[in-house]
């Protein structure tokens, strides 16, 4: 039978021989107990005022046969209110060995990271990255068995105002500055709480060392959809003066082409920076996607497959194709489509600060439009000129047409007053029709 009992350290029974030889053990009266400074010394055990009084012990089932596992406490209320939880908890199955709840937050988020073995390097150095900047500075050193729902909500609110704990990388190199945190924007609350911070409890719930994870009904900050005026879109025009400018800065023809690419195809610039002439079918009119450019673990740059592993065949319109076609001229199938100056592949960072930082202050466009922006352009392009919503999640890569929907479905046309008057259409032909065939029975 399930069961959890207490032992009071300080106080033992006395055993009293008698006159005629016998013994007999006496318990202290409740009047010893209340003036237990003044117990009697036969009464008291060798650890009588020293450290905590009552000791909470169970029988815990091993691969190897029962364990007795203990807990201290300094008060007789709280060691009985913890043996009546352990003994319901024993009993319906629920029992987790207390210790594992004291494990220190940081333990587990370490196991809980080196256990992600199916994850790309970049995605692994997301979640490095955030532990490092602000999961671990705030719970680090927590109890795992500690952490609350309502400290959990804290945080977010802390995390969203700018004010929560941080530790960012102190490398004179990289940044002159100390980096101070913004304001989180709720996608990346939503990543750094419900995915980094998030996984680590869910792990912690899955290997049985916490009964339940107190961020199950923490309410993250809502992303709220993307609207027309939000998206950032080039005009047809605007397009080719971007492309037009890029050549200009560089003399190159490459560049002229890969802004081209990016506008009209959509694809990620570690993608088309990753192109080699052999994924190009002029006659097909499309793109093989099979690589794009990603960091390793220690964050250097290496190939890998795309964004969720999602190989694809791109459309390519006929304009381009022919621009690609001459960029292509005298190249090796396993060259890469678009070359630096020194032949090799363009470098997406490089080409940001070399080529479209020029660009976008030459032309003026969109304010502070990023080079992943583009995709964008490309899909309302799209769009505009009549592609379903699978084109499109072709097009750009996502794994489900719902990620494409959420972001565009408010540019895809409403078909709501042509199918009503198709429908009104059908009923007057359809009655007419009836009424047609009444008269000729008539008749």
């Amino acid at each position: 039978m399930a069961r959890a009992w207490i032992v009071d350290l300080w106080v033992k029974d006395a055993t009293v021989t008698l006159p005629d030889g016998s013994t007999v053990k006496l318990s202290p009266t409740r009047e010893q107990m209340r003036s237990i400074k003044s117990l009697p010394e036969h009464f008291r055990t060798a650890k009588w005022l020293k450290g905590k009084r009552w000791r909470v012990a169970w029988n815990e089932d091993t691969d190897n046969g029962p364990v007795q596992r203990a807990k201290l406490f300094a008060g007789k209320q709280e060691a009985e209110e913890f043996a009546a939880e352990m003994e319901d908890d024993i009993r319906m199955g629920r029992y987790i060995d207390p210790r594992q709840r004291e494990r220190p937050f940081s333990e587990v988020a370490e196991k809980w990271l080196s256990s992600k073995a199916s994850i790309k390097d970049s995605s692994w150095r997301r979640y490095r990255r955030e532990l490092d900047n602000y999961v671990l500075p705030k719970w680090g050193k927590a109890r795992l068995g500690s952490i609350t729902r309502e400290q959990i909500d804290a945080w977010v609110q802390e995390l969203r105002e700018g004010r929560a704990p941080h530790e960012f990388s102190t490398n004179k190199h990289v940044a002159k500055k100390k980096r101070k945190p913004g304001k989180m924007a709720p996608s990346y609350v939503q990543h750094v709480v419900g995915r980094t911070f998030g996984g680590t409890l869910r792990y912690a719930v899955r290997e049985g060392w916490i009964g339940r994870d107190p961020l199950r009904h923490v309410e993250l900050p809502r992303i709220e959809p993307s609207t027309e005026d939000h998206l950032p879109s080039l005009t047809y025009e605007e397009v080719e003066d971007v492309a037009d400018e890029a050549m200009a800065v560089t003399g190159r023809r490459d560049d002229k082409a890969l802004a081209l690419t990016l506008c009209y195809c959509g694809l990620r610039i570690g993608e088309a920076t990753a192109l080699k002439v052999k994924d190009v079918d002029l006659a097909g009119l499309q793109l093989r996607v099979l690589r794009t450019w990603t960091v390793d673990k220690e964050g250097v740059r290496v190939l890998g497959t795309p964004k969720t592993w999602e190989k694809r065949w791109v459309p390519v319109p006929q304009f381009l194709a022919d621009e690609l076609k001459l960029l292509m001229q005298g190249r090796e199938p396993e060259d890469y489509l678009f070359r630096s100056s020194r032949g090799g592949a363009i470098n997406d960072r490089n080409w940001y600060n070399r080529v479209w930082l020029k660009v976008r202050d030459a032309l003026g466009i969109a304010g502070k439009m990023s080079v992943h922006d583009l995709r964008h352009v490309a899909a309302t392009l799209a769009i505009a000129a009549g592609a379903d919503v699978k084109l499109v999640q072709q097009m750009l890569g996502h794994k489900d047409a719902t990620e494409t929907l959420n972001t565009y479905a408010h540019l895809w046309p409403s078909k709501v007053s042509e199918v009503t008057k198709l429908m009104a259409d059908r009923r007057k032909r359809a009655l007419e029709e009836r009424g047609d065939a009444d008269a000729e029975q008539a008749a």
